[in-house]
Parts: C-alpha cells; structure tokens; sequence
C-alpha cells in the first residue's frame, strides 16, 4: 500500500518529522518564518503605543466617565488590544496566510470557552481568588498547578477541537497562529469579566491591565501551539502534548506570580507608582522571548534534513 500525504491523502514523495508528504505540502512543511521575528516586535510595540495614547488622554483630558460609559470604555479597552495583536498575528503567516474568518472563529471560540468555562471554574467553584492570598510559596504554586494549567487545558482543547483536524492546518506554525487566537480570545473574556465586576476601570492603569493579559494569554498560548503544530506534523511520543502544557502553564503560574509581586510593591518601594508599567514590561519581554525562542526551534527542525518515502510506497 503506497504511502499517502498526512494532509491531502496525495501519494507521498518524502518523510518530514518521520510522516509522509506530497511535493506541494512539503515545501509547506519546512518552509521557514523569515517575518515572525518583526511582525511580533512591531505588534508588541503598537500595543505600547496604545497604552501611552490612553494614558496620556486620560492624563490630560481627565474624563469624568461613571456609569455606563465608563463601562463601555472599559469593554472598549478589551476589545481594541485584542485586535490589534490579532491583526498583527495574522500577518506572521505571509506567503499563504490562514483564512480570516477560521482565525477570528477561534479566537471568539476561545472567548467563549474562557467565559462559560475558565472564569467559572477558577472564580466559583476553585474559589482561586481567595486561595492564593497565603504564603508566596502557594500563591507561585497555585497560579502553576490550577490557573495555568486551567487556562492552557482550556486554549488547548479550542484548538484540538476545532480547527486541527482540518486541511488548513498544515504546517508547523500554525499551531501558534491558531492557539493564539485561542489565547486572544480568553484574553478578551478576561478583562471583560474584570472591568464587569470593577464597575468599569480607569482608563490609563486600565488599559494597562488590558494589554498585559492580552501579551500574556496569547505568549503562553503560542507555547501550546508549537507543541500542538509538531504534533500535528510529525509523530510524536505520548508525553509530548502533555510535555508543552506543563511548560506553558508554568509560564503561565511563573508570570501570573511575578505580575501580582511587581504591581503589589514588593519587589521595589516606589512599585505602587510604576507596579503597572512594570508589569507591562514584563509582558513585552515576555512575548517576545517567547517569539523568539519559538521562531529558533522552529528554524533549527526546518533545518534537519527531510527523508524520501521508501521505493514502492508512493505511486
């Protein structure tokens, strides 16, 4: 029986990562991401920029919102950061880009799953909030071993759910385009929840707030997607799902408890003025380290060589 293209079901004509391949989705298979590095740092810094504009507003404008309209800024924070990332994100994927509305349906999918599941889960019935107000010990722990790995499970699973099993899911990247849009959308959920139950927030150290979950969710989510594209590219040992989970939800746990040290003051006295800005730093480097991690193992395996389908097995 001839060997068959994991994508297409074409006769295969090599081996990329120990699976077959047709001539077309090989190229897909080891072309590399000569833009990932850019379109991030220039995503990253459009996201500062905002920030600076919405503080400087509010520093000079001084907008009395209360209300209503305070809440309805506050939902607009949390939408804006998120589109921006996302129209940014979407461009890592220049030469064959995945379809728009499959992008923006995993990240409103992975909205929804944050609202109706991550933030139930984690506020009422884990009642994490109050769990982590012990010693710095728990608090790292707990953001580890039940935030981190609740909300990566949750990107996780939208994803391998939804969009992997289909055809456009067919390199390595995509995984972190995907569970991105995954990320971006429980960030959004996130700072929704947190501006409905503030009663609306202000708009400077706000925005803030926004634009560090938003980083975050979708940094953390991208270490889930290099996991998730390799595995869907090539075969992989059982462990090896498992494996990028407890790394991103240790990322996840780690920052989760650096952010809460950083804006509580203790890490510096003069933390309660500069807390939130040095959160937001702590995000950037954050998003982009990962990128940057992701973008140079992506490139060293698109570098090993590719093996050609043994004599007979491809027609």
């Amino acid at each position: 029986m001839s060997e068959r293209c994991r994508v297409c079901d074409e006769p295969a004509v090599q081996l990329v990562g120990g699976q077959p391949y047709c001539e077309r989705h090989v190229e897909r298979a080891t072309r590399r991401l000569g833009s990932l590095w850019r379109v991030d740092l220039v995503s990253v810094g459009a996201l500062i920029a905002f920030v600076a504009v919405v503080y400087a507003l509010d520093a000079l404008l001084h907008p009395r919102l209360e209300g209503p309209a305070l809440a309805v800024a506050g939902l607009l924070l949390a939408v804006v950061p998120a589109a921006i990332w996302l129209s940014f994100f979407y461009r890592r994927d220049s030469r064959e880009p995945e379809p728009r509305t499959m992008v923006l349906g995993v990240a409103i999918l992975g909205g929804l799953v944050g609202a109706a599941v991550v933030i139930p889960l984690l506020r009422d019935v884990l009642a994490i909030d109050g769990r982590l107000d012990g010693s710095p010990l728990a608090f790292l722990l707990g953001s580890i071993l039940v935030v981190g790995f609740v909300e990566e499970f949750a990107k996780y699973a939208t994803v391998r759910l939804s969009v992997y099993p289909s055809r456009e899911f067919d390199e390595r990247a995509d995984g972190a385009v995907y569970a991105s849009a995954a990320g971006v959308g429980m960030a959004v959920a996130l700072n929704v929840a947190f501006v409905v139950q503030s009663g609306g927030v202000d708009l400077g150290a706000g925005a803030i707030r926004i634009v560090v979950t938003a980083l975050a969710q979708a940094s953390f989510a991208g270490v889930t997607g290099y996991f998730l594209g390799r595995q869907k590219m090539e075969r992989r040992a059982w462990w090896w799902m498992p494996a990028g989970l407890a790394i991103a939800a240790t990322l996840n746990g780690v920052f989760t408890f650096l952010r809460g040290t950083v804006t509580s003051g203790s890490l510096n006295a003069a933390a309660g003025q500069i807390g939130p800005w040095l959160g937001l730093g702590l995000a950037a480097v954050l998003a982009l380290g990962v990128t940057a991690a992701l973008t140079a193992l992506i490139r060293r395996e698109l570098a090993a060589p590719v093996g050609a389908v043994a004599a007979g097995s491809a027609s």
